[in-house]
């Protein structure tokens, strides 16, 4: 039966906020998209509906505020503007924030790694606020978020969703093949320097590995905080949630702490190129050092013999001989290969 209830005509004549971005009522194999007025008459009632706003918009702000279905607590934790990764649970209800990447973070102007302002692009993050019960889900973004749009593509291209939680663990799927997303490209730009690293191109591909972990850092840095919160749901489960929606959310949070252990071992390895870096620089620099301190060696008879005979003071032999210069020159050449015959013999060249 359905108990929908209908807007008065005053509502009809409101414009739609520009705060509202969609909803659905999850009914049946086929997701029903709501109108502004449909949604919110559908919030308040027996679901299951998904309600998509912007934190962009006071009148969305406002209305959030007398949705009496949701208790005060979610309701003030909605309009709030708490970023950090958490998750609070209720008796019958949920509600916390899960960082997501932009929507914009894939620039389309952006064809090649060189480009700053593609970098800069990608290292954008949000926080999307939630609130789910056994009847409704409430998503309330900032920013456009990766996640949520390829969520409600899904909705709109007919996936099916048991109930609000199931449609959550939706959302944390869709978030995963974000994250997944970007750990497979940091991985392939970690398999560039790694080649190059094999091929002796070490010296130029330093500054390409710098990027790449302070990149790795900044997608640890909100991604470690959302595992640590959603485990909470896999140790504590929801009593209130259909036993094969809640199976699905646990094993979609499990593929977040795989990607998560994904992570770490792509920063490990990146530590790993970078003392690898560092060794051959030094082994470089040691072998300039060694070619330097033999060359030194090599002049240092020639320069002792040539410091002598440049001393303007009486006496110096072979002044007037006209076979001295050779005879100097010969001096200095056995010198020098009988220094080289003894730096061999020290295996040191």
């Amino acid at each position: 039966m359905n108990t929908q209830a209908k807007p008065d005509d005053s509502d009809r004549t409101r414009p739609v906020p520009a705060g509202f971005i969609s909803a659905f009522r999850l009914s049946g194999p086929q997701a029903v998209r709501l109108s502004w007025d449909e949604a919110r008459s559908e919030i308040a009632g027996t679901g299951p509906t998904w309600l998509h706003l912007s934190a962009n918009d006071d009148t969305v702000e406002n209305w959030l505020t007398g949705v009496t279905s949701m208790p005060d607590v979610a309701r003030e934790f909605l309009n709030g503007e708490d970023k950090r990764p958490r998750v609070h649970m209720g008796s019958n209800f949920m509600y916390g924030v899960v960082a997501d990447v932009e929507r914009a973070a894939v620039s389309p102007t952006a064809t090649t790694e060189a480009d700053p302002a593609a970098r800069a692009s990608r290292r954008a993050t949000g926080a999307l606020r939630f609130y789910v019960d056994s009847h409704r889900m409430i998503t309330v973004r900032a920013q456009p978020l990766q996640s949520t749009d390829r969520l409600r593509h899904a909705v709109l291209e007919g996936a099916y969703f048991r109930d609000t939680v199931d449609l959550f663990a939706g959302l944390i799927r869709a978030l995963n093949e974000t994250f997944a997303d970007r750990i497979d490209e940091l991985g392939d730009r970690l398999d560039d320097v790694e080649e190059g690293v094999l091929e002796g191109r070490h010296s130029s591909w330093r500054a390409e590995l710098g990027e790449q972990r302070r990149r790795l850092v900044e997608v640890k840095r909100f991604i470690d905080p959302e595992r640590n919160a959603l485990t909470q749901l896999v140790t504590r489960r929801l009593e209130w949630a259909e036993p094969r929606s809640m199976e699905a959310l646990i094993q979609a949070i499990q593929v977040l702490n795989g990607l998560g252990s994904g992570l770490e071992g792509l920063y490990e390895r990146a530590k790993l190129l970078q003392d690898e870096i560092a060794a051959l620089l030094s082994e470089d620099i040691n072998r300039k050092l060694l070619w330097l301190a033999i060359m030194s060696a090599l002049l240092m008879p020639a320069t002792l013999i040539s410091g002598i005979f440049g001393m303007n003071v009486a006496g110096l032999p072979g002044t007037h001989g006209p076979h001295s210069f050779w005879v100097v020159i010969t001096v200095m050449v056995v010198c020098a290969a009988g220094t080289l015959a003894f730096l061999r013999k020290l295996r040191l060249w």
